[in-house]
């Protein structure tokens, strides 16, 4: 597996090198290349950007290194040119996890550009590049991109200090034309992305040398171990598109390697399920700017109760969650009926800036879980949903991982549905995905009980 790739990632922490990378990636996809885009790490809503819809993103916290490279070999096979992202520092730890984007890069034998906050600094940013040359020696460190520069004249002191460091710039974003260290990358409910944006890193970013670093890339083995074997199983429906970004797209290449056949749900547009559908999966975030839409697809929310209540395998985690309640109030204090699947009503607080991880076991059988079966999650919402089923005990006890808070009942759950305000990657925990599957296949062959 020898696909050019390349990751962007800041110094320290900021989401300049997502919109710088998502920004490349359309101008290179206009020139005919298939590009793919990665982000490292769950991301937070407001920069959930993936022109091919859904969250792409790789994270050892969540899944062994042989599973990171079976779905990164999956989502890549078919592009020319692989493009990935940070929003932590290079060599910074998220809490609860022990990951930097740097072990990322040794993993994929990936070629690295830093992203460089160039405002005030002058020659003595010198120390600076010396320092990542040293700490970067066991990755391929093959260039740098400078932001904040002021003038020309701040731009030469920049660059020869680069130089004097053996370190190539691959461009200079000046202080008030395109994107700054301090802006928000892109998200899912701001596409297509914006002109100025585009047209500032075209002109401003050397995208040639860009594609020719991502060509220094190391050789890596094909994964065989992910292949789509659903062409006959069960209809898995999952929600995504406009209004509801998917948790993770590779989870979807999960659910197909257990033998599954994937159909997107549009919770806008679609009136009903298909009447073949033996299974649900609405996980992900929903669009605050759609919400009212979604709730106005009476038809649809009607189906999902009925189906559901009828036994129907559903998996509804993170924004799928608040779908099943009765009523969600918004951020902006509006509050809609919804599917009414669960007695509960929920209120959405704030999207949180990062996503935090957290530590869930099973209280009881679920449809992914063993009683007292581990799994690593992560949020994107702060969501306050009280007593959402009281006759249904939580399936779930939960905490933030790396702290000492103790256990927090979660979520709600029959025998054939997990609802949760986390969102749990079909990767992270061997067999899940194929115990979902399953559930789905017995329930289509008519024997569910």
């Amino acid at each position: 597996m020898s696909i050019p790739r390349l990751l962007l990632a800041p110094s320290h922490r900021t989401g300049l090198a997502n919109a710088v990378a998502s920004a490349v990636a359309e101008i290179v996809t206009t020139h005919g290349r298939k590009v793919r885009y990665h982000h490292l790490g769950p991301l937070a809503p407001s920069g959930s950007w993936d022109r091919w819809e859904g969250t792409a993103f790789l994270d050892p916290a969540l899944y062994d290194e042989p599973n990171l490279l079976r779905l990164y070999d999956v989502a890549t096979r078919s592009a020319d040119l692989s493009i990935l992202s940070a929003s932590q520092g290079i060599l910074d730890r998220r809490q609860g996890s022990d990951w930097r984007p740097a072990d990322v890069a040794l993993m994929l034998d990936c070629p690295v550009v830093v992203v460089l906050d160039g405002r005030r600094w002058g020659a003595g940013i010198r120390a600076l590049a010396a320092g990542l040359r040293n700490h970067l020696s066991a990755i391929n460190l093959a260039g740098v991109l400078i932001t904040g520069v002021s003038d020309r004249s701040h731009y030469d002191v920049l660059h020869e200090a680069m130089a004097r460091e053996g370190l190539p710039v691959v461009g200079c974003l000046y202080e008030g034309d395109g994107p700054g260290w301090d802006s928000m990358a892109p998200g899912a409910w701001g596409l297509p992305l914006d002109r100025a944006l585009l047209e500032a890193v075209e002109r401003q970013v050397d995208i040639g040398a860009l594609v020719d670093m991502a060509g220094q890339r190391g050789y890596l083995a094909s994964q065989n171990l992910l292949t789509d074997r659903g062409s006959e199983g069960p209809l898995i429906m999952v929600a995504g598109g406009t209004g509801f970004t998917l948790w993770s797209r590779d989870s979807i290449e999960v659910l197909r390697a257990a033998g599954a056949r994937i159909r997107r749900l549009d919770l806008m547009e679609d009136d009903v399920l298909p009447a073949e559908a033996a299974g649900l999966v609405m996980a992900g975030t929903l669009w605050p700017s759609s919400l009212l839409d979604i709730a106005l697809n009476v038809s649809l929310l009607k189906d999902i109760r009925t189906r559901v209540a009828a036994g129907l395998p559903t998996l509804a985690l993170g924004g799928g969650f608040l779908i099943l309640l009765n009523r969600v109030q918004d951020s902006l204090g509006r509050t809609v009926e919804l599917a009414g699947v669960l007695p509960g009503e929920g209120e959405v607080l704030w999207d949180l800036e990062d996503a935090a991880y957290v530590d869930l076991v099973a209280t009881r059988e679920n449809p992914l879980l063993d009683k007292g079966q581990k799994a690593k999650g992560w949020v994107l919402t702060d969501v306050d949903v009280p007593d959402p089923a009281p006759t249904w005990d939580p399936p779930l006890l939960v905490k933030a991982s790396g702290t000492d808070d103790g256990d927090q009942p979660e979520g709600a759950a029959t025998r054939s549905l997990l609802g949760s305000r986390a969102l749990i990657h079909l990767a992270g925990t061997p067999g899940i995905a194929a115990r979902f599957v399953q559930e789905c296949a017995v329930y289509a062959s008519g024997r569910f009980w």
